[in-house]
């Protein structure tokens, strides 16, 4: 089983090569045109899901890398804590988002933990992050701490990869070609493991509730909500 400290020598080491192309594949550089597509999947996902951001919320993004959705999540909300594993996606993301202000920065361990206190943000966003954390029992960490630290009449939008036998096929096709075009894309650090939707359903408490929004073939949405009152006050 991989080590969280090998995971962040993979990611430390793909921002260096390449940061771009390994937070989305369809680019090779931090372009204009790479934020702007991580602005437009933000409102995609936010309106697929039926959300709306005030803008006077704090919003906890898993998985940030170099700011490609952070940009357009701190546009939305009052502010964003961005956290990664990578010490080095950081860094670049600092760079890219250095116009703005409402945006801090936590490095988290790769074991799942938040390091942000109870009931302390309004949202809870991640994409294309929970498919590359290496075990099962990271991610479903990661969940529990995401419901933890969530207000009253707070949210959690975190994308997992599906279960099941042709979503799995699909994801090794994938791996085959990116292998096949040099990439270390069979490392666990980028395959990541798998969590059952019925172990997600277990881990609200009674004023939290989950829906599970299929996307396409192979990913699907976890949509959690908490019972309560409105944005912090703060």
């Amino acid at each position: 089983m991989i080590q969280p400290e090998a995971s962040k020598r993979f990611w430390n080491r793909a921002a260096r090569e390449n940061a771009a192309w390994h937070i989305a594949t369809g680019y090779t550089t931090e372009s204009a045109e790479f934020f702007a597509s991580g602005a437009r999947e933000v409102d995609t996902f936010l309106s697929f899901a039926g959300l709306k951001l005030r803008g006077d919320e704090r919003l906890l993004e898993i998985g940030s890398g170099v700011g490609r959705m952070t940009r357009r999540l701190a546009e939305l909300a009052g502010s964003v804590v961005a956290t990664d594993v990578s010490d080095e996606m950081l860094s670049r993301a600092r760079t890219n988002l250095a116009d703005l202000p409402n945006v801090s920065y936590v490095e988290v361990s790769g074991e799942g933990d938040l390091p942000v206190p109870d009931a302390s943000v309004d949202a809870v966003f991640s994409y294309i992050t929970m498919q590359h954390v290496p075990t099962a029992q990271a991610q479903e960490r990661y969940f529990a701490e995401a419901l933890r630290v969530l207000a009253p009449g707070g949210w959690a939008l975190i994308q997992f990869r599906r279960g099941g036998v042709v979503p799995r096929m699909l994801d090794w096709v994938g791996h085959v070609w990116h292998l096949l075009r040099g990439r270390r894309t069979l490392s666990r650090a980028w395959r990541g493991a798998r969590v059952a939707e019925n172990t997600l359903r277990r881990h609200p408490s009674g004023d939290v509730t989950v829906d599970i929004l299929p996307l396409g073939r192979r990913h699907i949405w976890v949509l959690a909500r908490r019972s309560g009152g409105g944005a912090l006050v703060r």
